[in-house]
């Protein structure tokens, strides 16, 4: 009897081992490994945006204002270097790496319950849809590189005006309002060409082309003058506010005088004239700065002076040439 007994207890004990089996694997499968991290997603530069814009204002003359935007473009390019040029390609590579993650990790992977597999999946094609060009993740990217585009297009074409070297260049309604803003007064470059073929008193106390560095422009600001026009074949040479006040003759001059001192191509170059017809009259030409542009041409500033009976009228103007010209020409 006792035997039968121990038997009992031995049957019951292996069948409660066999039952516990399948729990215990269950038990193994409720424990899946855990999912893995996403790659961290790319952070643009913290680079500052550069505040120089509109910093060519505070020039008083055009070379000057064309100088400061060429610089503020640069300064312009350097950021876009740093902080927006490999962005774009940085967020491309980030999708590729969430997609590997959940195809060599997740995808085929039994040990992890379909429904965490199903949740895994969503999360990364989200992350792969946030990280497209027009979503969130690349927001502040499009943000950036726009204002870099509008910034620098509007100083190339601040540039273009102040420079009068831009081949094609032409004043639209939209630059016109431009040069409100930054204070100017006179005709744009470009545009009124036949200003400089004709003495115009209304301009008188007005912006003058390159700002009068000294003295007054004819009888009280009038521009009194003798002829009435430049000589046609000395428009691209002199300035109208002060070459309006001397005789055809005298005009020629003081052309002669720009020629000498801008084939010098020298800072502190100066070439005199003295009028052949009326003994109160002289003048002369100094190159008073020389620079180089980005495409290429070659600018300086001269300075003309002027006595009329007396009166000393002093002005500054910015002669450029081109790429593959031999001359200097009037910034137009």
């Amino acid at each position: 009897m006792l035997g039968s007994v121990k038997q009992c207890i031995v049957v019951t004990i292996a069948l409660m081992a066999l039952i516990a089996i399948p729990f215990a694997l269950s038990a193994q499968r409720a424990a899946p490994p855990p999912l893995p991290e996403l790659p961290a997603r790319p952070v643009m530069s913290q680079a500052a945006y550069p505040d120089c814009v509109y910093d060519f204002r505070e020039e008083r003359d055009e070379y000057g204002r064309a100088d400061a935007t060429t610089a503020c473009i640069e300064e312009l390019d350097a950021y876009q270097a740093i902080a927006l040029a490999d962005f774009p390609q940085r967020m491309v590579d980030h999708q590729q790496a969430v997609r590997d993650i959940y195809e060599a990790q997740v995808m085929n992977n039994f040990d992890y319950p379909q429904d965490e597999a199903d949740r895994f999946f969503a999360r990364t094609t989200q992350e792969m849809a946030d990280s497209n060009p027009d979503g969130p993740n690349m927001a502040t990217y499009r943000e950036m590189l726009a204002r870099w585009q509008e910034d620098r297009a509007y100083l190339q074409e601040r540039f273009c005006r102040y420079s009068g070297v831009c081949s094609g260049y032409t004043q639209t309604a939209e630059s016109r309002a431009r040069d409100l803003e930054d204070g100017e007064a006179q005709p744009a470059r470009g545009e009124e060409d036949n200003e400089r073929n004709s003495c115009n008193t209304e301009r008188a106390g007005g912006g003058i082309l390159g700002g009068i560095l000294g003295g007054v422009v004819g009888e009280a600001t009038g521009l009194g003058a003798i002829g009435g026009f430049i000589v046609g074949q000395f428009a691209g040479v002199l300035v109208a506010e002060i070459a309006c006040q001397l005789e055809p003759e005298e005009q020629e001059k003081m052309a002669e005088a720009t020629e000498i001192v801008t084939e010098q191509e020298e800072v502190g170059a100066t070439a005199e004239w003295v009028s052949p017809t009326r003994a109160d009259v002289s003048g002369s030409s100094t190159v008073t700065a020389l620079t180089s542009q980005p495409n290429g041409a070659r600018c300086m500033d001269v300075t003309d002076v002027v006595i009329v009976g007396g009166e000393e009228t002093r002005i500054s103007k910015r002669m450029c040439r081109g790429p593959g010209e031999s001359r200097y020409t009037l910034a137009a």
